[in-house]
């Protein structure tokens, strides 16, 4: 089941090209990073980001890419859901 934390983690990861560096920006210590990415790895079945063994940095791969864009769009999505909701609420 798609999990908007392991989304953003994801995001975050692509953005910074490092685990360590995501793992600070989030809050989260870098073994739940690590886990989160691995997590959706093996629920989708492919790998999101090319691991160098030289440098801490990581790469998207090309379905890293392609899911980048679709996790952008449902982070939106939730966050436009969350606000529209609010905004009711309010009314």
């Amino acid at each position: 089941m798609l999990d908007l934390r392991k989304l953003e983690t994801f995001r975050v990861v692509a953005v910074t090209s490092n685990f360590t560096r995501a793992a600070a920006q989030l809050g989260y210590c870098q073994s739940n990073v690590t886990t989160h990415i691995q997590a959706l790895e093996r629920e989708w079945g492919v790998f999101l980001f090319e691991r160098s063994r030289l440098s801490k940095t990581v790469v998207l791969t090309e379905q890293g890419r392609q899911a980048l864009e679709y996790a952008d769009r449902l982070l939106a999505l939730a966050e436009e859901t969350k606000a529209a909701l609010h905004s009711v609420a309010s009314d």
